[in-house]
């Protein structure tokens, strides 16, 4: 490791829960709504700090995140598309032109959803550890919920690429994405009432970033198979995003 970035870290016994299956030790009906009630606890707890925590106070700009994610992840897109996707093009305007006030800034995980939180190796459901800390900023927590709700497959989605890597909660005995919604709505008293703008923010930029390892998996500098999967996986991902902003327009 000498002469290259790099850092050290203790090691944390758990399970990573994804895929279509849970580990034996966590294998149980009625313990799988506890799963999702322990993810939203951390949710609430990670959104609990903020920028005047010791130790974040220059941690990252929170003012006009959200504009900044929109316009950072349009330039992506213009960078990353390797063939036409409109969807994605009109996502971005819809986007741009319904972006809510922010009301409140607090440490933002970036990618907060289930595949990135660990679960202790026996029961009780247990959260040990987050994971994947490399987008964490200040800024609008309404983001992660946006991002962790859009990404919780329910039993009755239509495939996509981030909800194939939360497969697992088709389960029964996990709870849809919308009581995940409410039980964060009761543990930290915010206004949820423009939640499916966030959702469709999330579902935008997961489909901007898999172009891009589409892209490097079409180039050859990767090679995992389900990196493969992505030439049809994005246009799915755009076409559900797209569908969003319909569903809220409708409800208008």
């Amino acid at each position: 490791m000498i002469g290259a970035p790099f850092y050290v870290t203790t090691f944390v016994d758990g399970h990573v829960l994804g895929g279509a299956r849970l580990p034996p030790t966590l294998d149980d009906p009625g313990a799988r709504s506890q799963i999702a009630e322990r993810l939203i606890d951390v949710a609430a707890e990670l959104h609990a700090l903020g920028p005047d925590t010791p130790g974040l106070d220059r941690f990252g700009r929170g003012d006009r995140y959200l504009d900044r994610q929109v316009r950072r992840f349009g330039d992506l897109l213009a960078r990353n598309a390797t063939r036409p996707l409109p969807q994605l093009e009109a996502v971005a305007d819809w986007l741009a032109a319904n972006l809510p006030q922010t009301t409140e800034v607090t440490l933002v995980h970036g990618d907060f959803r289930l595949g990135n939180v660990m679960f202790a190796p026996e029961p009780p459901p247990r959260v040990v550890a987050v994971l994947d800390w490399e987008m964490t900023t200040i800024g609008d927590p309404l983001a992660d919920l946006g991002y962790l709700t859009a990404t919780w497959a329910d039993p009755d989605d239509p495939p996509n690429p981030m909800l194939d890597l939360c497969a697992v909660t088709r389960l029964a005995g996990f709870p849809d994405r919308a009581t995940l919604a409410r039980r964060y709505g009761e543990r930290t008293g915010r206004d949820l009432t423009q939640l499916g703008w966030y959702q469709t923010l999330a579902l935008w930029k997961s489909a901007i970033f898999l172009e891009g390892s589409f892209c490097r998996f079409r180039d050859g500098r990767m090679d995992d198979p389900f990196f493969a999967t992505l030439e049809h996986g994005v246009p799915a991902l755009a076409s559900a995003a797209l569908a969003s902003t319909r569903s809220r327009r409708a409800a208008r």
